[in-house]
């Protein structure tokens, strides 16, 4: 009996453990998608390169702390625009 309630209180805490990881998942999910399309409408009333990198700027200053990216704003951009030389 003791073996039974200890494969079962095992079960639940990791089954509700993992519920958890997965609503907190479905919400950063949600909360970059948001990011990225305000990104996309940052970048619609740029009409140039310079006004993408302005755009881009104040995008990274609004979000960067929630975004936590591993890379600082001219990094990112450069990696950014170096794809589109390859």
């Amino acid at each position: 009996m003791d073996e039974k309630n200890h494969e079962e209180i095992k079960a639940n805490v990791l089954s509700f453990v993992k519920k958890l990881f997965e609503e907190m998942e479905e919400e950063m999910i949600m909360s970059h998608q948001e990011k990225y399309t305000l990104l996309e409408d940052a970048f619609e009333n740029a009409g140039d390169a310079g006004e993408l990198k302005i755009a881009f700027e104040q995008w990274y200053a609004n979000h960067a702390d929630d975004v936590d990216f591993e890379h600082d704003i001219d990094e990112l951009w450069d990696l950014a625009v170096s794809q589109s030389e390859e």
